[in-house]
């Protein structure tokens, strides 16, 4: 826009048209002025419906160009990201983990959590590669079939596993494996439940080390259910797993109610002289970074 002498401030309609990296303008941002060079540019990208965002403001799309984008080709993306993986069969493969995504998004009840787009392909995608790698000798249909069924089925809620496993059963016929199970991680937890009087069934058992099996892939995990299904239970066992039988905690952690703060008061922010104030969740990873009291 800049590039066209007639669109700049008066001072600056003299300079060459084009994209020349100079200055052509001024902008009064807070006090602070920030030079217009044309060849820097300000892009948006927005993700329409998708949860957790927030739509822009109307006065603010108003000053960008609006530019429409399709929806990306899954499989040639998840075919090339196999490759990369090391696995051979990459073609047909991919076939069946988009047809799985594909069924899965149309077949299921339509969840808040639910995620079948490119982002969690990549995640799957990860750890089948991590599997591969951990046993070279294992068929590729299986490594993928098993990375697919366990970490999709702890998102699932259980009127969806029956069929979310069909389809599985469907596109890998023949194939019937155990969940890979860690086995030292389940020990101790059989432990942690009896030093702490809690019953060790299965169920909670597995879900403790399906949330140990998410974190190790996913910056931040959410734990959703009924009041009194025991989400906080299975974090705060898992932590006790970690720090069992240590003779200083290696695993810390805070509860912090966020509907109780205001954003600001939660994240932080900028006063009117340029100050910054921490916020709760600042100050939490400040203290633990530092391994100030009382972590």
């Amino acid at each position: 826009y800049l590039s066209v002498p007639s669109h700049r401030p008066q001072q600056f309609q003299h300079l060459p048209s084009g994209n020349p990296p100079v200055k052509v303008g001024t902008f009064d941002f807070f006090d602070d002025q920030i030079s217009l060079v044309p060849t820097v540019g300000l892009f948006i990208t927005m993700n329409p419906g998708y949860a957790g965002r927030t739509e822009l403001p109307e006065n603010l799309k108003a000053l960008f160009r609006s530019c429409a984008m399709v929806q990306p080709d899954l499989l040639p993306i998840c075919e090339n990201m196999l490759m990369a993986e090391g696995f051979v069969r990459a073609r047909p493969l991919s076939i069946k983990f988009v047809t799985l995504y594909r069924l899965s998004s149309e077949l299921l009840s339509k969840q808040h959590h639910y995620d079948w787009g490119l982002r969690a392909i990549k995640s799957v995608l990860r750890i089948a590669g991590l599997l591969k790698r951990s046993d070279p000798t294992f068929s590729e249909e299986a490594v993928l079939m098993r990375a697919l069924r366990d970490f999709n089925t702890p998102k699932i809620p259980t009127n969806d596993i029956p069929i979310f496993l069909r389809l599985i059963n469907d596109l890998f016929p023949g194939l019937d494996l155990l969940p890979k199970v860690n086995e030292s991680l389940y020990n101790i937890c059989v432990d942690v439940c009896k030093a702490n009087s809690i019953q060790s069934d299965d169920i909670f058992i597995s879900k403790v080390l399906q949330y140990q099996e998410l974190l190790d892939v996913r910056h931040s995990v959410m734990l959703l259910g009924p009041p009194g299904c025991g989400k906080s239970m299975i974090w705060k066992t898992l932590s006790n797993c970690h720090n069992f039988n240590k003779s200083k905690p290696i695993t810390v952690y805070d509860v912090v109610n966020p509907k109780a703060v205001t954003t600001d008061e939660l994240y932080g922010y900028m006063t009117l002289t340029k100050d910054w104030r921490d916020g709760v969740l600042s100050i939490i990873m400040r203290n633990m970074s530092s391994n100030s009291s009382p972590y």
